[in-house]
């Protein structure tokens, strides 16, 4: 079995133009999906290099993941493409 390179099966990888071949085949829950847990990620970093309490740092952060779960579930859920 075989590795080829998204979109260039016959030169050697370029990591930057892979990177970007991936994010441009990335969709927007693709990024919901990141965004929630880089949240807490942020809010853990803020809570140490601030000085503050885990409940004030981990509140925004859920805040920020319950605003992504509802955008991406309710608000602009996933449709199937038309099958005409």
């Amino acid at each position: 079995m075989t590795e080829t390179v998204l979109g260039y099966p016959d030169r050697d990888p370029d990591p930057l133009t892979t990177l970007v071949e991936v994010l441009t085949a990335a969709t927007r829950y693709d990024f919901a999906l990141a965004v929630i847990p880089l949240a807490f990620v942020v809010a853990v970093v803020a809570a140490t290099a601030l000085n503050l309490t885990v409940i004030q740092a981990l509140v925004p952060a859920a805040v920020i993941g319950i605003i992504v779960i509802v955008d991406a579930c309710y608000l602009n859920p996933p449709v199937e493409p038309d099958s005409e």
